[in-house]
């Protein structure tokens, strides 16, 4: 009886309300300009957050690397900044003789050298290096003199002209000049604890002079061969005093690459116009080379010196493991052999190196052992050719 009345009094309540207002998703004309300002505001935050996320790592960088890079003339970053590689190279060595069957009084330790190695890059076309050596003369074995202390000098000091055409390259200054194989390598890099004794012969611890060098590498398949000549102060080699002449200088080598084996042929003249005399040298040098752990050198020069001496030296070196290498050297002149040499290095890094060598006359019946200790630190340049890596 009641509820047709409630349904009927409903229907007309609802006839009588507004009709409801339609849901759209259309925003006003401000609102979509507040949004814009928005989004531009956000975009503007997101790339100054950027460029000083990006500021920060190129200091952070140029802090690691020493300093920051020197502005050039335009304003921009010098590609060339002058923060050279910097290395340090200490050889540390104990000698003992035996003569007589008795311990020598030239038995001792001592400091043999120290060296600081700069170079860089001074340009697109040149690289520059600087040697600074404190070197010990080693105290005579029989005790006949004490040792001298250290002696400081520039070693050497070039420049190296990396871009000249027709293959060509070019070097000025004082250095150790390629005349052979050992005398362009500085003590601490030979693969024996002491160097020949042939290459007194070219000069008192080989020939180091002054002047300029230019070589031309000529490629022929595998092979290269290179032809050097130079014009130089010939100091090295006079007796009667500084700037009595010039010397020039010539080599020519053959090295090539053939799968695992290298093979390197070479001769080398100097000639000293003041003295009217030459010294003379050829070389020969092979490497096989089947794996990083395993390797085998052979290497032999034949020297004469200004004064017509004869000397040399035939070495092998074996390395039967990765670390480790034995060698065998035998120093000869004109009356045959003057010493025989036994070697054996361990290299515990390319930083760090132990040696042990020994070595017997057979004229003066005398044994000597000498133990090496060598380290390097810093920037440190790629080690000769003959440590396998």
């Amino acid at each position: 009886m009641y509820l047709p009345a409630l349904l009927a009094g409903g229907l007309a309540y609802a006839a009588d309300l507004p009709p409801p207002t339609p849901v759209t998703s259309e925003v006003p004309t401000e609102s979509h300009d507040e949004l814009a300002e928005l989004k531009a505001r956000i975009a503007a935050l997101e790339a100054a957050q950027a460029k000083a996320e990006q500021d920060a790592f190129l200091r952070d960088a140029e802090s690691l690397a020493g300093e920051a890079p020197l502005p050039s003339e335009s304003g921009a970053p010098s590609l060339f900044p002058m923060n050279p590689g910097i290395t340090a190279f200490a050889d540390i060595v104990g000698q003992v003789g035996v003569h007589d069957g008795a311990i020598t009084p030239g038995s001792t330790m001592y400091v043999r050298s120290l060296e600081l190695d700069i170079r860089a890059a001074v340009d697109p076309f040149a690289k520059a290096a600087v040697v600074l050596a404190f070197e010990q003369e080693a105290p005579p074995l029989d005790g006949s003199a004490p040792s001298e202390g250290f002696g400081a000098e520039p070693e050497e000091a070039y420049i190296d002209l990396v871009a000249l055409p027709w293959h060509l390259s070019g070097r000025v200054g004082k250095f150790k000049q390629p005349f052979g194989l050992m005398n362009r390598t500085h003590p601490h890099d030979l693969p024996w604890t002491d160097a020949p004794a042939a290459l007194d012969l070219l000069a008192e611890e080989g020939y180091n002079d002054t002047g300029g060098t230019l070589s031309w590498v000529v490629p022929v398949g595998p092979v290269g061969i290179t032809v050097t000549g130079g014009a130089l102060s010939g100091e090295p080699f006079e007796e009667a005093g500084p700037n009595a002449g010039l010397a020039g200088l010539g080599r020519v080598e053959v090295f090539g690459g053939f799968g695992s084996v290298d093979v390197g042929v070479g001769a080398s003249a100097v000639h000293h116009f003041g003295l009217g005399a030459q010294a003379l040298g050829g070389d020969f040098s092979f490497r096989y080379r089947p794996s990083t752990r395993r390797s085998v050198v052979v290497l032999a020069e034949l020297l004469r010196s200004m004064e017509g001496e004869l000397g040399g030296y035939a070495a092998l070196q074996v390395q039967p493991g990765r670390s480790v290498y034995l060698g065998f050297r035998e120093d000869f002149d004109a009356a045959g052999p003057v010493k025989h040499n036994l070697f054996l290095s361990y290299y515990t890094s390319e930083f760090l190196r132990l040696r042990i060598g020994g070595g017997y006359d057979p004229a003066a019946q005398a044994v000597d052992a000498l133990a090496q200790l060598t380290f390097v630190w810093g920037s440190h340049p790629s080690e000769p050719w003959w440590v396998n890596k």
